[in-house]
């Protein structure tokens, strides 16, 4: 197993130590379907009563659209959620192969053998621990992002054109539009994060953001915006479609206004 961000090294040693213990865990088991193919039309379901040994590629484990772990060659997948189903989710971008054993038999099998027994009691042991770790991990990280709420009246000026600035805005409720050399080019939606770009670039503002109904946003640092990217790949994919919805609109905006001066 393994992150795609940074983690505690003691995250990625109770890791190896889980997968050392997996070939003494299925140890005599008999395989129920070898060398199945998944893919992400067929993901594991996580209420299955198998446990699944990957054999090549890579299983993802979400929960609420989070990544939490990596599942890679040699990891056991569903182990942990024979007692009782996980909420979380299996996905997967390409084909990976597994060896499928019955959760019961393996179970059974556990209970049978002392040395297994205590194989297993170390395996959850060891992944209980690791996931203990990461949640104080990222519960800090989280912790240190401290963003302020503004409120604007109609008519104010949110962010000024050509002016300097390190805040990254995220519009809570209202709207607001864009200008740029006083022609509107755009709006702000709800939820909508903006003056991204000048902020980590450390760039003059491109536009000029005018609230055009009472609205609420919620302000970060450059430096806190920047700690809170590392850790939530989630806003990254959305400061992402955001810009890239600007930009659209933008152009569109700036095409119309062309066509408009010609006639």
């Amino acid at each position: 197993m393994y992150h795609n961000l940074e983690v505690p090294a003691q995250c990625e040693t109770l890791w190896q130590e889980c997968q050392s213990l997996v070939p003494a865990l299925l140890r005599d088991c008999a395989i129920k379907s070898k060398g199945r193919v998944l893919d992400a039309s067929t993901p594991i379901n996580p209420g299955s009563s198998s446990v699944y040994l990957i054999k090549e590629g890579e299983i993802h484990e979400t929960y609420d659209g989070q990544l939490l772990v990596i599942h890679q060659q040699g990891d056991l997948v569903n182990a942990d959620a024979l007692s009782h189903p996980k909420p979380n989710l299996y996905e997967t971008d390409f084909v990976v192969t597994v060896d499928e054993y019955d959760g019961q038999a393996f179970l059974d099998a556990i209970a049978s053998d002392k040395g297994k027994f205590q194989a297993w009691s170390r395996y959850l042991s060891c992944l209980c621990q690791s996931y203990q770790l990461l949640m104080c991990y990222f519960s800090r990280q989280d912790s240190e992002y401290l963003p302020d709420f503004r409120s604007y009246k109609k008519g104010d000026v949110i962010i000024e054109e050509n002016t300097e600035g390190d805040e990254v805005f995220t519009l809570l409720n209202g709207s607001a539009k864009v200008m740029s050399n006083n022609e509107e080019v755009g709006e702000i939606k709800k939820d909508e994060i903006f003056g991204a770009i000048a902020a980590l670039t450390n760039t003059r503002r491109s536009a000029t953001i005018v609230a055009t109904s009472d609205c609420d946003t919620l302000v970060a640092t450059r430096e806190n915006f920047r700690s809170i990217l590392e850790v939530r790949p989630d806003i990254v994919q959305k400061l992402i479609g955001d810009m890239a919805r600007t930009i659209v609109s933008s152009n569109e905006r700036i095409v119309e206004l062309s066509k408009a001066q010609a006639q």
